[in-house]
């Protein structure tokens, strides 16, 4: 019997991207389906674990360019694939994506609340960005009926693209692969061992606060990411604080344990409030709790709020207040029995609930409904 032919796109994200190729396309992988991913990354093409990964060149830098040029020559190929099934990972590809549709089912698998997030790119000017903002909403409410379904990472996300009129909006969350091998991890509390933060490094996400907030407690912060403003990152670095600060740059997701998690005591979620983080799932945190690290986290995400004490795992805190996250950072590593009982607590939850496989299936359910 012929395998079912699925293809995934990004122009944006990287080949080994934690939602797409670590959990979607290597799920859909192993559940019986012919899976390639078309990538812009210039690094060629391969198969990784099942899935063929094509590369269409390096990406235009320009997002304008991108959207037109690189977009379209992803869609183009994913064309001449004749595929079962097209599912595209960015917002860029929402218009060039629809000409796919003649051909076959096509899902968009909306990670962000795209048109939230221009709101909050503070380098664009404020008229622009609410001209943006409209723009976006109108091409997501133009794209949302003519899809055959949208793949979103949270409850809000669905309940807008529903409003929008697409029937098919289910919630696959961007939990983590459940490994037993890193939930054995044992750390050991002690005022020697450093915080963490792995993740993308804007000021939103609390870069600052984070620097500030480990200096005070008298511990060393392992930082590991890529900044997206290089300006932003030389305001970072001239910091007196930075002296305090291991920076790791971007660590691969097969290296993170080794090189951060099994280093650090404690893991930092200091999400600002703004209005695409509210509703989130900061994906960082349930890594941190699956590889048993209490967290200190942002009371500003409904998510970590919820979690972090319902599951006794760590201390919320006003990611503002440094004085507060300092105090956080230093009532966790300054107990030790403390701190093993919220390690302990947050290797729990992620095994029992907060995990990749609840979601795989949710998955794996939509494509057998759209085939069938």
């Amino acid at each position: 019997m012929q395998k079912t032919k699925v293809v995934h796109l990004t122009i944006v994200h990287k080949r080994y991207d934690s939602r797409i190729f670590c959990k979607e396309c290597i799920s859909l992988s192993e559940a019986g389906y012919d899976v390639s991913l078309i990538v812009a990354d210039g690094l060629g093409n391969e198969t990784k674990q099942g899935v063929k990964i094509i590369d269409v060149g390096r990406a235009e830098a320009s997002r304008i360019k991108r959207m037109i040029r690189t977009s379209r020559k992803a869609v183009d190929l994913a064309l001449g694939m004749n595929a079962d099934i097209y599912h595209f990972h960015d917002p860029d590809l929402l218009i060039e994506a629809l000409r796919l549709r003649k051909k076959a089912c096509i899902i968009f698998d909306s990670h962000e609340d795209f048109p939230a997030l221009m709101k909050q790119r503070d380098y664009i000017p404020d008229f622009a960005r609410k001209v943006l903002f409209r723009l976006c909403t109108l091409i997501e409410k133009y794209s949302a009926k003519r899809l055959s379904a949208v793949v979103c990472a949270t409850e809000t996300i669905q309940d807008k693209f529903a409003r929008y009129g697409n029937i098919r909006a289910v919630v696959v969350k961007n939990y983590p692969v459940f490994s037993s091998c890193e939930s054995e991890t044992t750390n050991s509390y002690d005022t020697m061992k450093p915080v963490c933060y792995v993740g993308g490094l804007t000021a939103l996400r609390g870069v600052k606060e984070m620097v500030e907030a480990c200096n005070k407690a008298g511990v060393k912060l392992l930082l590991a990411g890529e900044f997206d403003n290089q300006a932003y990152f030389e305001q970072i670095k001239a910091m007196p604080e930075w002296r305090n600060v291991e920076f790791l740059g971007y660590v691969p997701t097969s290296q993170v344990r080794e090189k951060v998690y099994n280093r650090s005591s404690v893991g930092l979620v200091l999400l600002h409030k703004a209005p695409n983080h509210t509703h989130s799932i900061p994906i960082k945190q349930l890594e941190y709790m699956q590889a048993g690290l209490p967290v200190v986290a942002s009371r500003e995400v409904e998510f970590c709020k919820q979690v972090t004490e319902a599951e006794n795992c760590g201390i919320v805190v006003n990611p503002l207040d440094t004085n507060q996250t300092a105090e956080a950072i230093r009532a966790i590593i300054g107990n030790p029995e403390r701190a093993k009982q919220m390690s302990a607590n947050a290797k729990r939850a992620s095994a029992d609930k907060y995990n990749w496989s609840s979601q795989e299936k949710i998955l794996i359910g939509l494509y057998k409904a759209l085939i069938d």
